[in-house]
C-alpha cells in the first residue's frame, strides 16, 4: 500500500484518474487474496462504473486502459520508482496485480494474450496491366471486413495492410511492423471471364504454410470464393464467429457488374486523393444505379459524400444532405451494416452537433463490427474528444491504432486527442 501511494501521488499518475482507479482496484483485490476475481467484466463494473449489461466485445475500455497502465508502470520503474523495494506489476493477459521483488533473479513469464492476430495482404495482380488492381484490392478489403467479425481474431485494417503491397515475401518485416502471427496472401489472374485465385495462410514466425488453396472459377463466382476463403481461415485457426453474427461472412451483390463498380469505388476512395474521392463517388453512383436495393453500394456513396465534404472538395450544403440520404438508405436496406452507422455518427457529430444521436450511431457501428478501425477513430475523434471525454477518446484512439497500426490518419487522431 505504501508503494501504491507513492505511485498514485507521483506526477506521472496523479493527473490520470482512470489509471489510478484501475491500479487501486487491482492492488486492493490482490491484498485481500481475491486476485482470481479480477476479470475484465469485474474491473469494468466495479472500477469504472459500467452497467451490469457491460459487454467487452463492444466496450474495450478495460483492455485499452490495462495496456496504458502497463506502459505507465514501466515508465515509473524506469525513472522515479527505479529503487522501489517492491514492484507492482500487471502481467499481460490478465488484470490482477502481482508484487515483485526486484532482487529476484528469475523473471516471471507473462501468459500470451488469447487473441489471435493476422494480416490480409493485398492480393497480387498477375495480369500484365493494372486494369484488375481494383479487383485484387477489393477482394482483400472485403476479406478483412469479413474476418473482423470473428471472435478472438484481431485483423489489421486495410490502410495498414495496403502499405505492405509488393513486400509479401518479407515475412519478418510484416510480423514486426504489423505485430501479427499469421499472414494471408494470394494472387488473382483474369483469363477472359475466368478467374484463377490462389490464397495461402502462413505462420509469420516460421514461414510454415497453415493452409493453401487455388480456385479456377467464372468471374461471377467471386462471392462464393470470398466466402470459402474466410471460412477456411476460421476453420484453420479454430476461432468462432460472434454469436450474433450472420452465418454468411461476406456481403453479396445481386450481379457481378454492380459488385465490380463497388470494388472500383473502394479502390479509388481508399486513395483519399481529390481525384480518387471523385472517381470513387462516380463508381458508387454506378453501383446503386445497377442495383438500387444493395445496401453496401449506398454505404459507399454515403462515405464518399461525407469525406468529400470533410476535405472541402464539395460544398457542405450539397454533400452533407446527400451523405445522410445515402447512409440512411443503406441502414434501411440492411440494419446490420456497420459502415453506414459509422458515417451517420460522423455526420451527426461533426456537422449537426446532435451528440446523443451520434453516440447511438457510433455504438451501433462498433457493436456490429468491433474490428472496424474507422468507427473507433471517428467515435474518439469526432464525438468523445469534442464532448470533453478525453480519457475515453484516447482509449478509442489507441484501439484504432492497434487495429490499423500504419495508418497516418489513426496516428493523427491519437495525437489530436493527446
Amino acid at each position: 500500500r505504501e508503494e501504491l501511494g507513492r505511485i498514485v501521488a507521483s506526477d506521472l499518475f496523479c493527473r490520470s484518474e482512470r489509471l489510478c482507479r484501475f491500479l487501486r482496484f487491482s492492488v486492493e483485490q490482490a491484498l485481500r487474496g481475491e486476485s482470481d476475481r479480477v476479470k475484465e467484466y469485474v474491473v469494468a463494473v466495479e472500477a469504472y462504473g459500467r452497467p451490469a449489461s457491460f459487454d467487452s466485445r463492444v466496450d474495450p475500455v478495460v483492455r485499452v486502459e490495462a495496456r496504458r497502465l502497463r506502459d505507465r508502470l514501466k515508465t515509473w520503474y524506469e525513472g522515479e520508482g527505479r529503487n522501489a523495494r517492491i514492484r507492482i506489476e500487471l502481467p499481460r493477459g490478465g488484470y490482477a496485480a502481482l508484487f515483485h521483488d526486484p532482487a529476484a533473479s528469475a523473471p516471471k513469464h507473462e501468459p500470451a494474450p488469447a487473441q489471435r492476430t493476422m494480416a490480409v495482404l493485398p492480393f497480387a495482380n498477375l495480369n500484365p496491366g493494372p486494369e484488375n488492381d481494383y479487383l485484387c484490392d477489393g477482394l482483400t478489403e472485403e476479406l478483412i471486413h469479413s474476418l473482423t467479425k470473428v471472435r478472438e481474431l484481431r485483423v489489421v485494417a486495410w490502410n495498414s495492410a495496403a502499405r505492405m503491397k509488393g513486400r509479401e515475401q518479407d515475412l519478418g518485416a510484416i510480423r514486426e511492423q504489423l505485430g501479427v502471427e499469421t499472414i494471408l496472401r494470394g494472387s488473382i489472374r483474369c483469363l477472359g471471364d475466368r478467374l484463377r485465385i490462389t490464397a495461402q495462410l502462413i505462420e509469420s514466425a516460421s514461414g510454415y504454410y497453415l493452409w493453401s488453396e487455388t480456385w479456377d472459377r467464372s468471374a461471377s463466382d467471386v462471392f462464393a470464393i470470398e466466402e470459402e476463403i474466410a471460412q477456411a481461415i476460421v476453420n484453420t485457426l479454430r476461432v468462432q464467429l460472434w454469436p450474433e453474427s450472420p452465418t454468411r461472412l461476406t456481403r453479396r451483390a445481386t450481379n457481378i457488374e454492380c459488385y465490380n463498380a463497388y470494388l472500383k469505388g473502394r479502390f479509388h476512395w481508399n486513395k483519399r486523393s481529390p481525384e480518387g474521392l471523385r472517381l470513387g463517388l462516380r463508381c458508387f453512383e454506378d453501383a446503386v444505379a445497377l442495383d438500387p436495393d444493395w445496401a453496401l453500394g449506398w454505404a459507399g456513396l454515403g462515405d464518399s459524400f461525407a469525406v468529400l465534404a470533410e476535405n472541402e472538395l464539395l460544398p457542405q450544403e450539397i454533400a452533407i444532405p446527400a451523405a445522410n440520404r445515402a447512409a440512411e438508405r443503406a441502414t434501411s436496406l440492411d440494419p446490420n451494416l456497420a459502415e453506414a452507422y459509422a458515417t451517420l455518427g460522423l455526420l451527426r457529430s461533426r456537422y449537426d452537433w446532435k451528440w446523443d444521436e451520434a453516440a447511438v450511431f457510433f455504438r451501433r457501428a462498433i457493436d456490429l463490427n468491433p474490428g472496424y478501425a474507422t468507427a473507433h477513430f471517428w467515435y474518439g475523434f469526432h464525438y468523445l474528444a469534442m464532448t470533453g471525454r478525453l480519457e475515453e477518446a484516447l482509449a478509442e484512439a489507441e484501439l484504432a491504432v492497434s487495429l490499423d497500426p500504419l495508418s497516418v490518419i489513426a496516428q493523427e487522431g491519437r495525437g489530436f486527442v493527446l
